[in-house]
């Protein structure tokens, strides 16, 4: 007796498998709803299942002589077994091949289902010092001093909370540096009707002789101001040469300073001036008669304004050594120069806070009347942060 299990989505498909396979003259042993195995099958409609039997030796003839003519037209027994046999095999490879499926759906399935692991929290100190190394890198590549770095990341430090941000990091230094920096000043001109006399020192090499021309350019060109410069640089001929050329072109009268007495009786000539420029010699102090020259030619003009002029390109420490050199100074402004010709512009924040005076203009060129403004502190701010 020959028993197997077929399946169909209904009895109709389910018995034609029957036939097919075992033929008419098979017996319905049972008939039962069965679902398909699988989590994704669970859901679906049920399955039809068919338990049906045959006798294998029913259909098979009795073994004839060799001489039997009759067994041409019909099969053998040893013929009919190996035709049930390799069914049966196709239909164990099909239901091995469904198995397998089944298996790989449902690994499928909990993998898309899997929770997704949440990475683990950083701490707020690791989040704030990753933030910190990231703008301490800026700062230090553009040059800023390290006292002053570590004293801007404390301050940002102390105001970080959980929520803390490259953006919002980058928000608070901005807000730390361009106060420090200030809001830079011009020059203040004086009510009274007495000419505004404006004196620039600084050492040799920054640049002094083209920004004062280039100040005095914009005044007499875009403010309208009658000007008058003097020269108290004697000491190199061309910057005196330069600064002749300068006023032919843009039509000043100039006079050169020989010694301390002359300075009174120019400035009386040019009272009717709006402003008056005045070009000093670069003076290091480490050359006290040169440098006692210049404190008697500051303390004998008296200027309205003084501007100490100094280069980006100077390092850290000789900024610092020319400040204290010109300390005997009451008041002064600060004046960049060479920003072209800088990496970073680190200096101009080291050399505010140590001197501790406001900014004014920078330049960026030669060119005169061009290549001068105003500092502009969210440019220079902004460098300093450097990219994030």
């Amino acid at each position: 007796m020959k028993i197997r299990r077929y399946i169909g989505k209904d009895a109709q498909e389910a018995m034609l498998k029957v036939k097919m396979d075992l033929g008419s003259e098979a017996v319905i042993l049972n008939t039962r709803k069965v679902r398909q195995r699988g989590f994704l099958n669970f859901m679906s409609k049920p399955m039809i299942e068919v338990l049906a039997a045959i006798d294998e030796y029913q259909n098979m003839k009795p073994k004839k002589s060799p001489y039997d003519s009759s067994e041409k037209n019909g099969e053998s027994y040893d013929e009919l077994r190996s035709i049930s046999k390799e069914k049966e095999e196709k239909i164990a490879l099909l239901e091995n091949k469904v198995s397998s499926m089944e298996n790989i759906l449902q690994k499928i399935y909990e993998e898309v289902h899997k929770p997704v692991k949440k990475p683990d929290k950083v701490s707020k100190d690791e989040k704030v010092s990753k933030v910190m190394e990231l703008f301490q890198n800026n700062l230090k590549s553009n040059e800023v001093d390290t006292k002053i770095i570590k004293q801007l990341l404390d301050i940002v430090e102390e105001r970080c909370n959980s929520n803390v941000s490259v953006n919002n990091t980058a928000l608070m230094l901005y807000n730390l540096i361009s106060g420090m920096l200030g809001r830079p000043e011009t020059i203040k001109l004086r009510e009274d009707g007495k000419p505004t006399i404006v004196m620039f020192v600084g050492p040799t090499g920054v640049g002094k002789t083209t920004t004062l021309a280039k100040i005095a350019a914009n005044y007499a060109l875009n403010h309208q101001k009658d000007v008058g410069l003097i020269t108290a640089d004697t000491y190199r001929i061309a910057a005196v040469e330069q600064l002749r050329t300068y006023a032919e072109i843009l039509g000043m009268p100039l006079n050169v300073v020989y010694s301390l007495n002359e300075i009174s009786n120019i400035i009386e000539k040019y009272q009717d001036k709006d402003i008056i420029f005045i070009d000093t010699a670069g003076r290091s102090s480490r050359n006290k008669p040169h440098f006692n020259e210049l404190k008697a030619l500051v303390k004998s003009i008296g200027a309205d304004e003084i501007f100490l002029v100094l280069s980006t390109t100077t390092s850290v420490n000789n900024c610092k050594e020319i400040i204290d050199s010109y300390s005997f100074l009451e008041n002064y402004k600060l004046i960049f120069t060479k920003l072209d010709e800088s990496p970073s512009l680190g200096i101009i924040l080291n050399v505010k806070q140590y001197a501790d005076k406001k900014l004014s203009y920078v330049t960026n060129g030669q060119n005169v009347p061009d290549d001068i403004e105003l500092a502009d502190i969210d440019k220079i701010t902004k460098n300093l942060i450097g990219s994030i």
